[in-house]
């Protein structure tokens, strides 16, 4: 069962391999260190790392330790199951909680304490969790990975806000409560669509998990696509499945211009090397899971080159990257092993988007004032993401989303090179 939580969960995580390459200005790439930071930025000087981010506005003047009683904020994540097993999410979470709570003072003074609760795995363990924190009265709850979705469901009957993390539940896509800053697979199925479009392909194939929703963002690609004038030929495999020799022969066999490929974790290097000895010339799209260098650097150049890949934050041009380098001096001071490339970018991401509404409603902050702070975000930034509005209307019948953007990268010699800017995916899937 390990093989079918991890594509349905690491397929919506944009920064495995992103951390680890950059576009230089002359084309070409370059590799850059996962844990290096800019000399402007060093983990024994965290604050002023901090001043230069896009949380600049919220910093004090120099390191300030919190303390009284701590402000209690709930997280709900997969850990420790036979199924798949996710601790880097809370882990990540953690590491910039602690940065949060010795460098920044906390909340107005207050340290802050992340509660993790494990869904173990089961929909009875994600209905507990929601239950938890419901009686414990947080004034939020992070999002992990959580198949099954019930604890969005308690959550929202409750009337607590349900706060990023990696979108795997239609609940958490789709609930009043749930706000986040992934487009997930909904958002690469997507891109990937309008670039084929954009490049002229008349005809696409799309190979994806039959699954949930996997399955699900595949149809809204599909949708895409068909409205373009394109032919698509849909081509679902068992989301268990090790071996997609079938799926993709019959991709390929039609000779299309492009096939997108909706998988992760086995099915990456499976896409990867099946279509190279396949020898398509179609244009090739993974997800953003698919460039993590434990899988690219199994698979070889050869088999990757030129494959298109999804990506939620830009790709770096030089070697300063402020909010990058801060989540990697964080991660290098109080991560306790955490590798910085990884789906852990996501719930980090999450947490410090939550501080900063947190800090504009004080130290007593309550779930309706953390609900509705934001559902008033028009713009607002995100970190080292697309900037957040969350008036429900970014992204057709999944109003949860609230910066579902993406950029893509193409592999050239091993290394991610952005193809453009952000691509709207909310807009285009409304047509």
């Amino acid at each position: 069962m390990r093989r079918f939580t991890t594509c349905i969960a690491v397929v919506a995580v944009m920064v495995l391999g992103l951390s680890c390459s950059e576009a230089d200005p002359g084309g070409g790439a370059t590799q850059r260190s996962t844990i290096a930071t800019s000399e402007l930025c060093r983990a024994d000087d965290l604050v002023a790392c901090a001043r230069r981010s896009s949380l600049g506005e919220l910093i004090v003047e120099s390191p300030t330790p919190a303390t009284g009683d701590p402000l209690v904020i709930g997280m709900i994540n997969q850990e420790n199951t036979p199924a798949g097993s996710y601790p880097e999410l809370s882990q990540a979470v953690q590491a910039a909680v602690s940065f949060v709570n010795e460098q920044l003072g906390g909340l107005a003074g207050r340290p802050i304490r992340v509660e993790v609760c494990n869904t173990g795995f089961s929909a009875e363990g994600s209905t507990d969790c929601g239950q938890k924190f419901v009686e414990a009265r947080v004034p939020a709850v992070l999002g992990g990975i959580d198949v099954f979705g019930n604890a969005v469901d308690v959550l929202a009957a409750n009337g607590v806000p349900y706060v990023g993390g990696i979108p795997v539940s239609m609940q958490s896509v789709r609930s009043d409560n749930s706000f986040q800053w992934s487009g997930g697979t909904w958002g690469a199925a997507v891109a990937f669509a309008h670039h084929a479009v954009e490049a002229h392909a008349t005809s696409v194939s799309i190979v994806y998990g039959d699954f949930g929703s996997i399955a699900d963002a595949a149809k809204v690609g599909e949708a895409v696509l068909k409205r373009a004038g394109a032919t698509v030929q849909m081509v679902p495999y068992p989301v268990l499945t090790t071996d997609l020799t079938a799926a993709l022969s019959a991709a390929v066999g039609s000779d299309h211009d492009a096939v997108i490929v909706l998988a992760a974790d086995t099915g990456c290097r499976a896409g990867l090397e099946g279509l190279a000895a396949l020898g398509t010339r179609a244009t090739r799209y993974f997800t953003g899971a698919c460039a993590a260098p434990s899988i690219t650097e199994q698979v070889g150049n050869a088999a990757t080159e030129g494959a298109i890949f999804n990506v939620e934050g830009p790709i770096p041009k030089g070697v300063d990257d402020p909010d990058r380098d801060l989540y990697n001096a964080v991660v290098a001071r109080y991560g306790d092993g955490l590798n910085p490339i990884g789906a852990g970018t996501v719930t980090f991401r999450s947490f410090m988007n939550l501080y900063r509404v947190l800090v504009g409603l004080g130290a007593d902050p309550t779930a309706s004032g953390v609900s509705t702070a934001l559902r008033s975000q028009a713009g607002a930034p995100s970190f080292d993401g697309h900037a957040s509005t969350c008036d429900r209307k970014q992204f057709p019948a999944l109003p949860a989303m609230c910066a579902p953007q993406q950029i893509l990268a193409r592999m050239h010699n091993g290394q991610l090179a952005q193809i453009g800017d952000w691509i709207d995916v909310g807009s285009i899937a409304r047509g």
